[in-house]
């Protein structure tokens, strides 16, 4: 009985193949036999095949087209715009403006189905060479610190960053920027990881891709005018003599600290002895208070020069 069921199993298999066969064989001269029409399908994408490495499509050429079919009535009307392809070959294109003759991609054609025509047959592109350059980094920021403060400085670390894309655009970009960062109502200096962007979609960061930025934030600043405050002459020479014996100063720094400040804690000192023989004008200079702190500092001093006799 098993020897029996054995013998049969190829021939029920054969029978399988061939009720396949003639069913595909069915299909297939049902689709022969179908009137042949035409169909005319928009949005077709362009598939860029071969560019060169090294080598950017720079402008914004045609992203679809429109393709005109011929075949079986049943079979072209049913097609879908992505289910075909059309091909921009760029084998072997250098850079520069250059025309490209636009294809079907045949694999993707259903049997006895032809290309009548493609709209438009081909493209005009700009090919540049792949660049890369270091610029820096600068944030891009929002809203405005608490009332009566002021941001001093910004730093990022690290300070540049690398990015590649098409030379035109690489070249003129002069900087990159971060994300936005807020700075609405802050009134302390912090510090925040923040991404590094583009504006040219065409351009990429290469590294870093994220920088700290550290905002510094303190109280907000003022100038202050000291006037007539006396020049001590450190090294004058017997007989000599000023013409103006005092100047103005003014000073930067926290509102605060300026304030605050009184005139005989600014000594103005003047030094004559490297002056070269001849010259009778010398540049005096402000000794601030050693407790002034990094953020306070001499703005301009009037006159900046002051004549003496030696």
């Amino acid at each position: 009985m098993k020897s029996r069921l054995l013998n049969r199993a190829p021939h029920i298999e054969n029978l399988g193949l061939k009720a396949l066969a003639l069913l595909l064989a069915a299909l297939l001269f049902a689709i022969s036999r179908q009137p042949i029409s035409e169909v005319r399908l928009t949005g077709i994408q362009i598939e860029y095949r071969g560019r060169s490495q090294g080598v950017e499509i720079i402008n914004d050429p045609e992203q679809t087209v429109s393709l005109r079919l011929r075949g079986p009535r049943g079979v072209v009307r049913n097609l879908l715009s992505n289910q075909l392809s059309v091909i921009a070959d760029l084998a072997g294109k250098e850079p520069g403006d250059r025309t490209v003759q636009l294809s079907v991609d045949d694999s993707a054609l259903p049997d006895n189905t032809s290309v009548l025509q493609i709209e438009p047959s081909s493209i005009r592109i700009r090919l540049e060479q792949t660049i890369k350059k270091s610029v820096p980094v600068e944030a891009r920021v929002s809203g405005q610190v608490a009332e009566g403060w002021e941001v001093y400085a910004m730093r990022y670390e690290p300070q540049t960053a690398e990015i590649e894309g098409p030379r035109s655009l690489v070249e003129k970009t002069p900087q990159v920027l971060t994300e936005t960062v807020s700075l609405t109502g802050r009134r302390e200096t912090f510090q925040s990881r923040v991404e590094v962007e583009t504006l040219a979609g065409s351009l990429r960061i290469l590294a870093p891709r994220q920088v700290t930025l550290t905002v510094e934030i303190d109280e907000r600043r003022m100038v202050r005018r000291f006037a007539n405050l006396p020049i001590q002459w450190l090294d004058q020479p017997a007989g000599g003599r000023l013409a103006q014996k005092t100047v103005d100063v003014e000073v930067f720094g926290p509102q605060s600290k300026i304030q605050q400040m009184s005139p005989d804690q600014l000594r103005v000192e003047l030094k004559t002895a490297d002056l070269p023989a001849g010259t009778d004008l010398a540049a005096p200079r402000v000794q601030l208070p050693a407790n002034a702190g990094e953020h306070i500092f001499v703005k301009q001093i009037f006159p900046r020069e002051v004549k003496v006799k030696r």
